[in-house]
Order: C-alpha cells, then sequence, then structure tokens
C-alpha cells in the first residue's frame, strides 16, 4: 500500500513554488518517455526472456554442457535487460507484482527445494509465499547453485524440470501481460499531463524515484553491506548470489535507466529527448540544482566504476567502496527528492522508511531476514 506524503520533501514553501513559471509541456516528456524508453525497453527485455525460455526447453530436453551454458548465457543477458524495465511499475505491472515476481531476492533455497519435491509445476498470481521462489533469483539457483556436472544430473529429475519450466512461464507470462496492456496504453499515459495523484507524470515520478531509492540504492548497495545494521558484510544478500560476476554489471545498468529518465535518453541511447533535465531546465532557479545533480550523477558512475564485478569479492576485500557508492548514492537522493521534486510541484507517494524496501519488510519479520526486489 502506498503512503501519501501530503507535504513537500524539500523546504521551499508553496509560496516559493508558485513563484516559478511553469509553462512545461509535459506531455513531450510522457511521450518521449513512452516511445523512447518505456517500450523499447520492454520489447528489448521481452525478446531476451523469450530466448531464455526457449533454451531453458531445449535445456530440460537436452541436457547437457552446451545446453546449461546456452541457458545461462541467456539468463545473464535478460537479468540484465531486465535492470531497464525494473523501474516501470505502471498499471498492470503492479497489478500482477512485476517486480516481486521476477527479482525478490535473496531466493529462499529450502521452499524452493520443498517445491521441487512436492511436484509443483505451475506458479499462479502473486502471493507473499512466492518471495524468493521465483524470478531470476530462483533460475539463477537452479542453473548454478550447484557445480554443471551436478546441475546436469539434477534435469534426470522430472520435478527439478518441471519447476524449472514453470518459474520461466510464470516470468514470461507476467511480463507479456504487462508489455500487451502498455501497447495498448499510449494515448492515456501520454494524455494524462495533469499534477494529481494518479497522473502519468506524478505515477512516473514517483516510480522513478522509488525505485532508485529503494531497489537500487537500497537493495543493491545498503542492504549487502548492512548499512543499516552492524555494517557487517552479507554477501547472502547480493543480487546475482549464485552468479556475482555479473552484480558491477547489474548494479550499472540499473543506474544508467535512473540516468536516462533523468535526462531523456532513449533506451537506444541514439536519441537525446526530453528528460527532467529539460524539465527543470525551464523553470527559474534551477540552475544550481541543474549543476548539483549533474556532478552527483557522475560521482555515483565513478564509485561504481571503480568496484570489483563480483560483489562477494568486493564485500570480502573492500567492503568501504560500496559504502562510497551508498552515500553518493544518498546524496543524489537528497537533490531528487527535497529539491526536485520541490520544483516540480511533486511529492512522494510512496512510504519514507528507509530500509524496508517494501515486501522484503515483511519477509524480514517472518524469516528474521531481508528480501530485496
Amino acid at each position: 500500500m502506498a503512503f501519501v506524503l501530503l507535504g513537500s520533501c524539500g523546504g521551499s514553501t508553496d509560496k516559493e513554488l508558485n513563484d516559478y513559471t511553469d509553462d512545461f509541456d509535459r506531455s513531450q516528456f510522457l511521450t518521449n518517455l513512452y516511445d523512447n524508453s518505456i517500450i523499447p525497453s520492454f520489447l528489448n527485455f521481452q525478446s531476451q526472456l523469450d530466448d531464455l525460455r526457449s533454451n531453458i526447453n531445449t535445456l530440460v530436453k537436452n541436457p547437457n554442457t552446451n545446453t546449461l551454458n546456452n541457458s545461462r548465457t541467456s539468463w545473464v543477458n535478460a537479468y540484465i535487460a531486465w535492470q531497464s524495465v525494473d523501474m516501470f511499475n505502471l498499471r498492470k505491472a503492479e497489478e500482477v507484482s512485476l517486480a516481486a515476481l521476477m527479482n525478490s531476492y535473496p531466493c529462499i533455497e529450502s521452499t524452493i527445494d520443498s517445491k521441487i519435491d512436492d511436484g509443483i509445476s505451475n506458479i499462479g498470481a502473486f502471493n507473499i509465499s512466492l518471495l524468493g521462489t521465483t524470478g531470476f533469483p530462483a533460475i539463477g539457483y537452479l542453473l548454478y547453485g550447484n557445480d554443471s556436472t551436478s546441475i546436469i544430473n539434477n534435469f534426470q529429475n522430472s520435478n527439478y524440470n518441471n519447476y524449472l519450466i514453470a518459474v520461466i512461464e510464470n516470468m514470461f507470462t507476467n511480463s507479456s501481460l504487462v508489455f500487451e496492456d502498455l501497447q495498448n496504453s499510449r494515448a492515456e499515459f501520454v494524455g494524462s499531463t495533469g499534477n494529481s495523484q494518479t497522473s502519468s507524470f506524478n505515477v512516473v515520478t514517483n516510480d522513478f524515484l522509488q525505485y532508485y531509492e529503494k531497489r537500487v540504492r537500497e537493495a543493491k548497495v545498503a542492504t549487502p553491506i548492512d548499512y543499516r545494521g552492524s555494517q557487517q558484510p552479507r554477501p547472502d544478500q547480493i543480487e546475482s548470489y549464485y552468479h556475482p560476476i555479473i552484480c558491477k554489471t547489474l548494479l550499472n545498468n540499473a543506474f544508467q535507466s535512473v540516468k536516462r529518465f533523468y535526462t531523456g535518453e532513449s533506451f537506444q541511447q541514439n536519441l537525446d529527448g526530453i528528460g527532467l533535465e529539460d524539465y527543470l531546465e525551464s523553470l527559474n532557479g534551477t540552475t544550481d540544482l541543474l549543476n548539483e545533480i549533474n556532478s552527483a550523477i557522475l560521482d555515483v558512475e565513478s564509485k561504481i566504476s571503480i568496484l570489483y564485478d563480483d560483489f562477494i569479492h568486493q564485500l570480502n576485500d573492500n567492503p568501504e567502496k560500496l559504502k562510497d557508492v551508498f552515500l553518493s548514492m544518498q546524496s543524489l537522493v537528497t537533490l531528487f527528492k527535497a529539491d526536485m521534486f520541490s520544483f516540480l510541484g511533486v511529492s512522494p507517494d510512496y512510504a519514507d522508511n528507509d530500509g524496508d524496501g517494501g515486501w522484503f519488510n515483511v519477509y524480514y519479520k517472518i524469516h528474521n531476514s531481508k528480501l530485496s526486489f
């Protein structure tokens, strides 16, 4: 459930906000976002997910080193593609809890093993009991959890095969529902230019901020370093635990999706369209903020660039570098949330409890752990 904050996060008063001239055409922002980011990124994700689905079906029918490696490669490609669509928790995506189904981590190995033993061959609509048992983390466990020889031997078990197929079919079915809904909603999305809690601009801007704050800064960085706890590294909390060599790639791709939303750059990076940066440029008194945001973005990129590819290695060798990323990201959160939102006249519509991360707070209470998505 979303909690609406009635006041602005920033220090500007209503009078101060009204001093700014705002004749920005929000429909230009929404058109660029829809045509050049949302649809192309989902189209790419659907293609990568379909490739993963095909390779998994081939693996199940003919398990060997080549088919296993093909499935692993397509899993990596689809996981990377997911980072560019995860932000858009719109309409059907919110209805089916796509983010939770696709990427709730860490996966709960014992529950997955029990589902395999029980012969589960179908995963229905989302409910809280599915957290940690579906999506990319579950497939990662099933494709990487043991050495390659043991994994291949697992496919002699029909229950193992059936659960892997059930997971990928659940992912593909729900993603297809979301993509179809988005394709049919262009006019409604682009035309919703008002300033209300349910207008397209306010919804996607809140999704952008929540994604960056909770699912990038918090889940991918703060939780593995246990920033809000004892600050003892928790490698079991990283994204892609069973194939950690892609951790940095996932984080970087997620942050680049945040940057593109802000700058208006297209998904293919061949078009400099209208973004929040352009909105701020159209307002009076935003020059300093624009410079601060651009500097903060560069600082985050710089700090990510010097991380190890493997975050288990990073946590074991030098966790302070991940803490540096978190603190840099936090500075950008403040600029977005307290300053930019005030200029745009938008209030955050989600709970402002650092570290709760949505559903994984419930999971923490039940299992004494944290689940991210």
